[in-house]
């Protein structure tokens, strides 16, 4: 959406918002958006869930729904492990400061290769070079709420929701090419709870859904989570960049 559906600038410092004069925004909404982002800049370590449905192209005119679901941790500035599980998959990206480590388990299979020495580079790297998308995270960054203001045509405050017993602010925003709903958490730390992405810019309209859960902030990962060590019996494999 705004920056790739992953990690960009998490664990950055948040800078000044300058919004634009001719922006249909409510002020409530950016308040909310502000207070989230600027949260996910004073973040050293972070871990959640998130589960996927998204609509991909499967024969002309035709759209099906797929799940995946991923078990996130990061650890500021150089370190992640995502685990990924969809319809019959089960990765594992591992992320330790110097290498990345790919691990599929269903076809006992890996790849390692060295890696830029921060998270936003790797992270970056990993979809440019390879087309990686590790989760959909792309609000869980300090200039978020900057962004998505240059981004939307419109951006309002729905109201106030229910989702399961948490109560939720609920945010949308628009322009020509999609709306975006978000769903915030109304406590102390204003985490997102639901992003429900509707894309216009196609002859028909799709979705993408995650739901997060499982929030954990500033855990005290110890290093060896993030080394990740594949089978013996494991066949290696070259990863080939897209480029």
């Amino acid at each position: 959406m705004l920056k790739k559906l992953c990690f960009w600038c998490l664990f950055i410092l948040p800078f000044s918002i300058a919004y634009a004069q001719e922006k249909k925004v409510d002020s409530t909404a950016v308040l909310i958006l502000d207070r989230m982002s600027s949260i996910f800049g004073e973040l050293k370590s972070l871990g959640f869930t998130s589960n996927i449905s998204k609509d991909v192209v499967y024969a002309e005119d035709f759209f099906i729904k797929v799940f995946s679901e991923s078990k996130v941790k990061l650890k500021g500035p150089d370190k992640f492990s995502v685990r990924v599980k969809g319809e019959n998959k089960e990765d594992v990206y591992s992320y330790n400061g110097e290498q990345v480590i790919y691990y599929s388990y269903k076809n006992n299979i890996f790849s390692a290769a060295d890696a830029p020495d921060n998270l936003i580079e790797t992270i970056d790297w990993l979809y440019d070079d390879f087309g990686i998308e590790l989760t959909t995270a792309d609000f869980l960054y300090p200039s978020f709420s900057s962004d998505f203001l240059k981004e939307m045509d419109v951006v309002e405050m729905l109201g106030i929701s229910r989702i399961g017993d948490k109560s939720a602010f609920h945010i949308a925003g628009s322009n020509s090419a999609m709306t975006v709903q978000l769903w915030i958490s109304d406590d102390v730390y204003f985490l997102p709870m639901k992003i429900l992405i509707t894309y216009l810019d196609g002859p028909y309209a799709h979705q993408f859904q995650t739901d997060f859960s499982d929030w954990e902030i500033n855990p005290d990962y110890p290093d060896s989570i993030f080394e990740f060590l594949p089978p013996p019996n494991a066949t290696q494999i070259t990863w080939m960049s897209q480029n």
